[in-house]
């Protein structure tokens, strides 16, 4: 399994770093496109919601990545057309009305958690293509830190009944491991900021991670499944890999606004 994960990210990183710093704003939006789609997919497949109506809405939810990429921001009547859209087509459906909430659900958290979130990575990539890749490394060294500590000295269970086997010691670790990534990082691409920043924004990033892996852990333990796909040999599904980015996205994204707004 390890050396899967190491084989895997050693061909996928330098590549996504290429893509991410020297390719147009456009190329970006594809690949959020195409994380959203897969990650939808996962998601629904998860809560037993398969065929044309798994493909069709995982589709829908580019809508709020597209309205990013062209204004900045999700109007509401998109949201608000996506919404009677879903309603309307269950209530129509043969089934009758029992059931109805929980069959809408899925679609409505999935579109929020997924498409919604990614649309941060854009407001992100508009200020700065190292910002993005800033938030995706600082979270996979929280990530890291978290498991391989939890490994070898985790003993006391952090939320055992969503994650058996997250723990205290790993949590602890993946805020300084936030916190060291965030500081490497900002040397490495020398993001303007200085290093009591870049450690508090590490550390809020790493807490944040955490959380985003325990939402997804909660959604999993719901449905019993360890991953949520097979996507990436050794990493599990698209959703495992970005989970705690979903989260710390946004709260990026909100502490560079107050950051510049009142510091900069």
């Amino acid at each position: 399994m390890l050396f899967k994960r190491i084989i895997v990210a050693a061909i996928l990183l330098p590549l996504l770093y290429a893509y991410i710093m020297y390719l147009p704003d456009c190329y970006f939006l594809m690949l959020m496109f195409v994380a959203a789609i897969i990650c939808m997919e996962e998601f629904l497949l998860m809560y037993g919601i398969k065929g044309l109506p798994r493909h069709v809405f995982s589709v829908v939810g580019l809508i709020p990545l597209f309205m990013t990429y062209k204004y900045n921001e999700i109007p509401a009547y998109v949201f608000a057309a996506i919404f009677m859209g879903c309603v309307t087509l269950r209530l129509f459906d043969r089934k009758g009305p029992e059931g109805a909430l929980i069959d809408i659900a899925p679609f409505l958290t999935g579109l929020l958690y997924i498409p919604v979130s990614l649309s941060y990575f854009i407001k992100l990539r508009a200020i700065g293509p190292e910002i993005i890749l800033f938030l995706m490394f600082v979270i996979w060294g929280a990530d890291s830190a978290a498991l391989y500590t939890g490994k070898a000295i985790g003993r006391r269970k952090l939320y055992e009944r969503v994650s058996p086997n997250k723990t205290v010691e790993g949590a602890i670790a993946a805020l300084i491991g936030g916190a060291a990534s965030a500081v490497l990082l900002k040397i490495g691409f020398k993001i303007r900021m200085d290093y009591l920043t870049a450690i508090g924004i590490g550390i809020v990033l790493g807490i944040f991670g955490v959380i985003g892996d325990l939402i997804e852990s909660m959604f999993k333990r719901e449905r019993n499944i360890k991953d949520s796909g097979s996507f990436l040999p050794g990493h599990g599904g698209m959703l495992d890999k970005v989970d705690g980015m979903l989260i710390s996205a946004p709260v990026l994204y909100y502490v560079i606004l107050f950051i510049n707004k009142y510091y900069g």
